[in-house]
């Protein structure tokens, strides 16, 4: 940087410390202070409250995880156990037997003359039900009917869950077993059904209020076991 004499104006050289042109002392320039360097402050400590409260949250975070792990298995097992209960109850209520894979025309499991052989007199027409009820008319100009009900799937359940609950009324046996049709059958209380089990299929006679008799529902319950 140029200096000039504080006498004079005269220009001057670096670092002169008198002028050339009037001889006037020149004062010395201070030295520049030396910039302190300030250390960063040190960082204060955590604090023990925060360290604690860490902690904890660590806690209870681990125990939730602990305790979803238990529910979790909890509801397997206990899944399991329902299976293999069901699988059991379904065993003993004849959930074993073999499943029927023929055709499910209720109508084509007992014609008309052989309904009509069992029953003593013609059966004028039948009506089919959809996929599990064949109606029987019979008598002067089909006057009289009866339904035979097919549950295709699961008889061997229904079966059991139906005997069983009707089994015991006043610590008697109501149903009367009925040897020779099908792999199991029975004749409900006061006549009212016939129930007869092959394979997976479970059928029943509606008796009540058409005169039929138990030879009559037990011939045509032959006929059908034949043709399942």
């Amino acid at each position: 940087m140029a200096a000039f004499c504080v006498s004079c104006g005269n220009p001057l050289a670096d670092g002169a410390k008198f002028c050339t042109k009037c001889g006037a002392t020149q004062p010395v320039a201070p030295a520049a202070p030396v910039g302190t360097v300030m250390s960063p402050a040190p960082a204060a400590p955590a604090s023990k409250g925060s360290s604690t409260g860490m902690k904890i949250l660590v806690t209870v975070l681990v125990f939730f995880m602990f305790l979803i792990l238990v529910v979790a298995g909890s509801c397997v097992y206990i899944g399991y156990r329902v299976k293999q209960r069901a699988h059991e109850f379904s065993q003993s209520m004849g959930g074993n037997t073999k499943r029927y894979t023929g055709r499910r025309q209720p109508c084509a499991m007992l014609s008309t003359g052989e309904a009509s052989a069992a029953l003593g007199e013609p059966v004028a027409s039948v009506e089919q039900r959809g996929t599990t009820i064949c109606a029987y008319f019979y008598g002067p100009g089909g006057s009289k009917s009866f339904d035979v009900d097919y549950a295709w799937e699961g008889g061997g359940i229904a079966m059991g869950l139906t005997h069983g609950a009707m089994k015991h009324v006043a610590g008697m046996d109501t149903f009367t077993t009925l040897e020779g049709i099908g792999d199991e059958a029975y004749m409900a209380p006061g006549n009212s059904s016939l129930l007869m089990r092959k394979g997976d299929v479970m059928v029943t006679i509606d008796l009540r209020e058409n005169g039929i008799s138990p030879d009559a529902a037990q011939n045509m319950a032959r006929k059908i076991a034949s043709h399942l």
